[in-house]
């Protein structure tokens, strides 16, 4: 059986698929046109203007098949075992450009991504990446991992994040969310590896009391075992035990360090019996009226809210910031933007928009110990103690976020802005593999993405006591660091000065 390659046009994209759908997956020509304008219409009136498609098929898609022999292949029902696969690019794409050098290479520059569409009908959107410049709105910032692919028998990379609908079988919302969360992460790092639904399945046997296919999905407690047991050290964070702006505020703080999150979103405090797995890969840019709306933060802390009132300081956070966040939802395309007060702003239905995110799981280094929630009162206690003298009356804005050390020992290493003194201590400071970064700033140095303070704290440590945690900070004339690990802090009179943010972890402020 040879492969069918086939260009073409968005307007001509509707007629071209419906029938390849009907030939390939063996249906009839209702319900391939049902699944088109029941699914696939809405992924791709969404992309911008201007783009052309390169159908193929068949297509061999290792995820479905893996879900083929696993599960579809032993029903009555006959499924199909091949996909078609759908490729993105902006501007006109001509079949002869894919065999001549320098047309391959325009191409490249031009490729947005691929959408596979499995036999599932009606949920027929497969593993899929397609790059955030595909989309109409891109005024946002995000994760992206690169995929090697290839498209008329032309090696190409695809750069985005990992999406696809779920089946409803083998793969619902958290087996889904497991997916792409491990997708991304073996595309940037080699200690990871990709998980079928069939692994996935296995990992879960022991926790699991009944039958696992067909799935009824995986409670919050499940999915952080298989993320363990995939490699991570995963700390849950539930809105029970926190208050609402604590809790959100620390979801934005984990968005900030580049680190894909598994929400799970309920509407059952409002009497519904939703429950719902996706991802947060990113958020909006940070406009003037995010920086201008931002309120000094209500310290919950009774001993920090009374130091904070004795000195005349008050805190604004960035992670406040009342922005849009990105999701991976597998019900709808990839990149939706909501508020995380609203998650599911973007559905239809009114019982779906009164979801309200109730867990999330951030997939961290296994020896990652100091969590979000210490590192965020230890950094603003570190500010109000004696360490430096900040004059009454001062407002501070705080960014906090996590980071490995080399890339912010990378960003370091060339940033003009910073003192050049404090920037050797630093570089010459030996660093656990991740650490805690806290940006001190205030509203006028943070439009022009300038701070003029920083803490470094060591990621690896949870004993925070005796500033056992802090690997160097500056503010104002004054720089504390330490020579070796465990030894007394060193202090020094350095005026920082102001340097240009950190944006390295979602390429953007």
């Amino acid at each position: 059986m040879s492969i069918t390659t086939i260009v073409c046009l968005p307007h001509e994209l509707k007629d071209e698929l419906v029938q390849i759908m009907q030939d390939e997956f063996a249906v009839s020509l209702q319900i391939a046109r049902e699944a088109y304008e029941g699914m696939l219409e809405g992924y791709f009136c969404r992309l911008k203007a201007g783009v052309q498609f390169v159908i193929e098929y068949p297509y061999v898609d290792k995820v479905y098949r893996d879900s083929y022999y696993a599960y579809f292949s032993s029903k009555r029902r006959v499924y199909q075992k091949n996909c078609i696969r759908v490729s993105v690019f902006e501007g006109e794409v001509l079949p002869e450009q894919f065999r001549s050098a320098d047309g391959v290479a325009g191409l490249k520059d031009r490729y947005l991504g691929f959408i596979v569409l499995r036999p599932t009908i009606p949920c027929v959107i497969g593993r899929s990446v397609l790059s955030p410049r595909a989309v109409q709105q891109r005024n946002f910032l995000c994760l992206t991992g690169k995929f090697q692919t290839t498209v008329n028998a032309v090696k190409f990379e695809a750069t985005g994040f990992p999406h696809s609908s779920q089946d409803t079988e083998t793969l619902t919302c958290a087996e889904t969310s497991i997916w792409a969360l491990m997708e991304y992460f073996s595309s940037r790092y080699a200690e990871y590896k990709p998980v079928a639904s069939s692994t996935i399945i296995n990992v879960l046997r022991s926790q699991s009391s009944y039958r696992q296919i067909p799935s009824e999905g995986l409670t919050i407690e499940q999915i952080g075992f298989a993320l363990r047991v995939f490699g991570f050290g995963t700390k849950a964070y539930s809105k029970e035990r926190y208050s609402p702006a604590s809790f959100l505020n620390l979801l934005s703080v984990y968005v900030e360090s580049g680190i894909p999150l598994i929400v799970a979103v309920s509407n059952r405090h409002h009497g519904g019996n939703i429950g719902h797995a996706m991802l947060i890969v990113g958020r909006s840019e940070t406009s003037e009226e995010d920086i201008e709306g931002l309120s000094a933060t209500e310290v919950e802390d009774a001993a920090l809210a009374e130091v904070m009132k004795n000195k005349g300081i008050s805190i604004i956070d960035s992670a406040d910031m009342k922005r849009d966040f990105v999701f991976i939802d597998d019900n709808y395309p990839a990149y939706q933007l909501a508020p995380l007060d609203a998650p599911t702003l973007y559905y239809d239905d009114a019982d779906w928009r009164k979801c309200e995110i109730v867990d999330f799981l951030v997939p961290l280094y296994p020896k990652a110990y100091l969590e979000g929630a210490m590192a965020r009162k230890y950094m603003r206690e570190l500010l109000l103690e004696k360490l430096f003298h900040i004059p009454a009356g001062t407002e501070l804005f705080i960014r906090l976020f996590m980071v490995s050390s080399r890339s912010y020992k990378d960003y370091l290493a060339v940033e003009t802005s910073f003192q050049q003194d404090f920037k050797d201590i630093i570089l010459m400071t030996p660093m656990s593999k991740f650490i805690w970064v806290g940006e001190i700033s205030s509203r006028r140095l943070i439009r022009q993405r300038k701070a003029n303070g920083l803490v470094i704290l060591d990621a690896t440590e949870a004993e925070v006591l005796f500033n056992s945690a802090l690997v160097a900070c500056g503010y104002g004339d004054r720089v504390f660091y330490r020579k070796t690990s465990g030894e007394q802090l060193v202090r020094n009179f350095l005026s920082l000065n102001e340097f240009n943010i950190f944006t390295n972890n979602l390429k953007g402020f």
